[in-house]
């Protein structure tokens, strides 16, 4: 992971700089959100996944393995 750009607090500000590690900064929480995204219909996300999934019809047979 590229180490975060941090402004030499010596020499005054340079607004060029600023600017693009903060759109940096924005468009690498973009993709961490992107990558985080999980459907609301997921299994950690359906309270009632396990009232869905009580008829059977998810269960695999005897002699289905991995």
């Amino acid at each position: 992971m590229p180490q975060p750009m941090v402004p030499d607090l010596t020499k005054p500000a340079d607004a060029t700089g600023l600017k693009k590690a903060s759109e940096d900064l924005k468009s690498r929480i973009e993709e961490a959100k992107k990558r985080n995204d999980m459907p609301l219909d997921s299994t950690l996300g359906n309270p009632k996944w396990d009232q869905d999934a009580a008829d059977g019809h998810l269960d695999r047979k005897d002699d289905e393995e991995d």
